[in-house]
């Protein structure tokens, strides 16, 4: 008899659940000694067969609270399917705490309805039992961060609205998480957009979890793509640093004080503080508007390539000419050649430049920053070559005005004499590292050869 209610349940045939039920009223109350996985209720629920689920709650409200083999209750699986009269009718007859029942991986109905984006449903559960929202999973995320981690923006706009504001910035994970720390782990950028929104998670931004990460910390640890660059750039964008820009000063200096160590320092050491600044994040803030202008010297430089000064042939009477040669090439081929060297050097440093910049790594690196400064100057330096260089093909006899000339000298001295300091300050600084790291080597064997005196 048991068998032929489970069938009518999978069709949920309410005519014959009826007909069992006058010839064994006892029926349903004998399910809890059967040994199906799931009750008649829990596969009505599957199967959406409400009026039949209706009579069963008529008949025994308990079964409501009835766990399947992963300890689900049918209010679980309405829930994960979204039918929300379904959900309904099994509150209205079991009862408002069936909705924080936790299933074996800790997750009530809310949970499930979150994770597919139910919003009737879940306001309904909400409304039902909203400390369910407060529950936490066995694998230790609360419902917040699992709607971030699923990318449920609009699940997740729901449910914060049962926590205060200020209290949204300090909801953690097993891991002490925040949810800006889950947005930026998943590269949710709508999600992150949002979060920032909230002046209190915004003014909470640079929290550190349990091993001392921020969100942007975190995101270093991610594979580097142009959604996690974009998500570099909100996060910076909101004024959110990384855990070592956080180092709080040993001892904060008098206003007195500060004046006179300025003072005593000369333009020289100004300069090399400012070259160790580990903190300065200008570099990575204009990261975006330096890769623009990259591609934007070497689309002119690839422009210049395909049309030469003095344009390409394109008359080939009496087989005299090549069509589609540049003009200059019949004139003077050396002139034309250097042309194409210069314009060539400018379009590859511009887009080793743009390499540099989309591969994430953080600009703060002292060895970066020098290649990308000298990278930048070679390019101005080919650039002015090129521009001089076009001056003279196109000029009557070569002639360019002095003037002229000498203003891209000065540039050109300018760029090399940069370029210079800027290689001995970086020369200086690897030596400085590298005599600190031989130090303690030097200290160890000093204390070695003591002990065995």
């Amino acid at each position: 008899m048991e068998g032929k209610l489970y069938e009518a349940s999978l069709k949920g045939d309410v005519q014959a659940l009826n007909e069992l039920l006058h010839q064994d009223q006892l029926i349903l109350d004998r399910l809890s000694l059967t040994a199906f996985n799931e009750t008649p209720l829990h596969i009505a629920t599957m199967r959406g067969h409400l009026n039949f689920a209706t009579v069963v709650l008529t008949q025994k409200p308990k079964l409501a609270m009835a766990l399947d083999s992963q300890r689900r209750t049918p209010l679980h699986l309405a829930s994960a399917n979204g039918n929300l009269e379904m959900v309904q009718e099994l509150i209205r007859l079991g009862s408002g705490g069936v909705c924080g029942f936790q299933d074996q991986d800790g997750l009530t109905p809310l949970h499930l309805a979150a994770m597919n984006e139910h919003l009737e449903v879940m306001k309904a559960l909400i409304q039902a039992n909203p400390q369910a929202a407060k529950e936490t999973p066995a694998s230790g995320e609360t419902i917040l961060h699992m709607c971030v981690n699923y990318n449920r923006i609009e699940a997740l706009k729901v449910l914060m609205e049962l926590w205060k504001e200020e209290e949204l910035a300090k909801i953690t994970d097993h891991n002490g998480n925040t949810l800006l720390h889950a947005a930026s782990i998943n590269k949710q950028i709508q999600i992150l957009s949002y979060l920032l929104s909230i002046p209190s998670i915004k003014g909470n931004g640079n929290a550190v979890n349990r091993h001392g990460l921020t969100a942007l910390d975190v995101l270093d640890q991610s594979p580097k793509d142009l959604k996690g660059f974009e998500t570099q750039q909100i996060l910076m964008e909101a004024g959110v640093l990384r855990a070592n820009g956080l180092r709080p000063l040993s001892k904060p200096l008098q206003p007195s004080a500060v004046l006179s160590q300025i003072k005593r320092k000369g333009f020289l050491s100004r300069t090399w503080d400012r070259y160790l600044n580990d903190d300065k994040q200008w570099l990575e803030k204009q990261r975006g508007i330096l890769i623009v202008a990259a591609l934007v010297v070497a689309a002119m430089a690839y422009h210049s390539g395909i049309n030469p000064p003095g344009g390409a042939i394109t008359d080939t009477q009496n087989g005299r000419y090549s069509l589609g040669n540049a003009v200059q090439t019949e004139v003077d081929m050396d002139q034309f050649n250097s042309f194409v060297m210069y314009n060539t050097i400018t379009m590859i440093f511009s887009l080793g430049i743009v390499v540099i910049l989309i591969t994430g790594f953080p600009l703060r690196n002292k060895f970066l920053m020098w290649v990308l400064t000298l990278g930048t100057l070679f390019t101005v330096v080919f650039m002015v070559a090129t521009y001089l260089q076009s001056l003279g093909m196109m000029a009557p006899d070569g002639y360019v005005d002095a003037t002229s000339v000498w203003v891209c000298l000065v540039l050109l001295l300018g760029c090399g004499i940069t370029a210079l300091i800027h290689t001995i300050y970086f020369v200086v600084w690897v030596v400085m590292k590298l005599s600190k790291r031989r130090m303690p080597e030097t200290n160890a064997t000093r204390n070695q050869s003591v002990a065995e005196v």
